[in-house]
């Protein structure tokens, strides 16, 4: 099978990245790469040329625009995996209620024009299928994944204090004044320090919380790059994932929680139906309420109890490694391109 790789986009999101990891390691599968520098400079010669014996096109996430003007030009079959919706990420999660007509068109016309699409959980499959009619028979659930090559335990922490750690860029979904509502309960708790990775669209709202209330047990370390997040996490002994109130939170698995299961590390996060899909409570993650007590109350609990705190992260860790590492998920891709084969 040979996939042509095509968009306005530098390949290097994670669920991408996972992708092409395990699809190098097939030898039954060929993938090229057509980037998509400016629309206006396109060389459409040289796209058809190298579509040539293509049998499937790949859009990566976030490229809803891409489906159309790449269905215009290929008769090839389009496989769109927008990871998002832009109608539950910019109005029901940011709550932009006035963009709504403009959003829910930018999903349905996407979600329509592709010939497959991909769902990272069946509860955002079955989003797909209920808010836009899209057909179930074209939507594949591959989940997120982590690339073990690039996330792995390394060395034990050996922290003086009991280190909670998260990342991410500060968008609702992740609830990260949460978190800090919680640090807030914990803060005389002298043998707790939160370390918060990364930046973006709450930031500014968490870090004024954290200097009103003047939040020591906190520390905002910025952004990181992708290839320092192993080393990072591995210096967590308890990881946060989301906490966020929308839809969208609901119907997630974020990468990083991928990335913290894949190094051992006992999460705690939000119980929510996406969740549930892979993860089991008590068993290999911790789910609660997304409320600051109940983080707080968990977070006590799983510091006091070592033994709990390490058999919940082995056995993330053995099931995020075993079955949704980046070879078994471009399996889980391939799998449902073939059954879509044009004969």
């Amino acid at each position: 099978m040979k996939i042509l790789f095509t968009g306005k986009t530098d390949f290097k999101y994670n669920r991408v990245r996972v992708l092409l990891a395990g699809l190098k390691q097939m030898k039954d599968v060929k993938v090229e790469m057509f980037p998509i520098i400016n629309r206006k400079d396109f060389d459409q010669t040289a796209f058809i040329k190298a579509q040539e014996g293509a049998d499937f096109i790949y859009i990566p996430p976030f490229r809803h625009r891409d489906v159309k003007f790449i269905k215009k030009i290929s008769n090839k079959p389009i496989v769109f995996d927008p990871l998002i919706s832009a109608y539950l990420t910019k109005v029901v999660d940011y709550g932009h209620f006035w963009k709504a007509p403009f959003k829910y068109f930018i999903d349905k016309l996407s979600f329509s024009k592709c010939d497959l699409l991909i769902a990272d959980t069946l509860v955002h499959k079955q989003y797909f299928v209920k808010k836009f009619k899209i057909n179930a028979d074209k939507i594949g659930v591959v989940p997120v994944g982590v690339d073990t090559n690039l996330f792995f335990p390394t060395t034990k922490s050996d922290n003086q204090k009991f280190r909670i750690g998260s990342y991410g860029s500060f968008v609702p979904l992740q609830g990260m004044p949460i978190i800090i509502q919680a640090a807030e309960i914990l803060k005389d708790e002298e043998q707790l320090e939160f370390h918060i990775i990364g930046g973006g669209y709450k930031f500014k709202e968490v870090k004024n919380y954290i200097e009103k209330y003047k939040l020591n047990n906190v520390k905002l370390l910025g952004w990181l790059e992708y290839k320092k997040l192993n080393t990072a996490i591995n210096g967590f002994d308890l990881c946060l994932g989301i906490f966020g109130k929308s839809a969208k939170a609901d119907a997630v698995i974020p990468n990083k929680v991928f990335h913290y299961a894949a190094l051992g590390k006992c999460i705690v996060s939000k119980d929510t139906p996406g969740i549930r899909e892979l993860f089991t409570s008590r068993e290999n993650i911790i789910l609660c309420q997304n409320t600051p007590d109940q983080i707080a109350a968990n977070i006590l609990e799983i510091k006091q109890n070592n033994a709990l705190r390490t058999t919940i992260g082995d056995n993330a860790k053995q099931m995020i490694t075993s079955d949704y590492n980046h070879v078994k998920i471009a399996r889980i891709f391939i799998d449902f391109l073939k059954k879509h084969t044009p004969s």
